[in-house]
């Protein structure tokens, strides 16, 4: 080939390179939809538990935090996506150790409660007439 002269098929080559690289470039970020699907059911059990009683901060973070990913879904933000999703099931995790931690708390204190009852009854038979 000639110097000066360019091959036809190298006009061709060059649009379809780049189209090439900018399509692999776009799909390197693949939707997070079973983190958020776990996250929107993290969420909708600390909702239908008592988390709104134990942990209400925790339960409307993550319930933030799920809005978010969902509105980053929407906008094709992935990455950004999986963040909060992963930030909104950790904080709807959270919540729900707090509740179970709740939950023991008040079963202690009514047991403790329960001795003292059974220990003056105890004090009261064991005294003299």
């Amino acid at each position: 080939m000639a110097k000066g002269k360019t091959n036809p098929r190298s006009w061709v080559a060059v649009p379809l390179l780049l189209g090439g690289l900018v399509i692999s470039g776009c799909s390197g970020v693949k939707p997070p939809l079973g983190t958020l699907s776990q996250a929107e059911l993290a969420v909708q059990q600390a909702d239908q538990s008592t988390a709104s009683v134990y942990a209400p901060l925790e339960l409307q973070t993550a319930r933030d935090q799920l809005g978010e990913a969902k509105r980053a879904m929407a906008a094709e933000e992935y990455e950004e996506a999986r963040r909060f999703a992963d930030q909104a099931l950790v904080n709807a995790q959270l919540a729900e150790a707090k509740v179970g931690a709740g939950k023991a708390r008040t079963a202690a204190e009514e047991l403790r409660k329960s001795i003292e009852t059974l220990r003056g009854e105890l004090e009261r038979g064991s005294t003299p007439r």
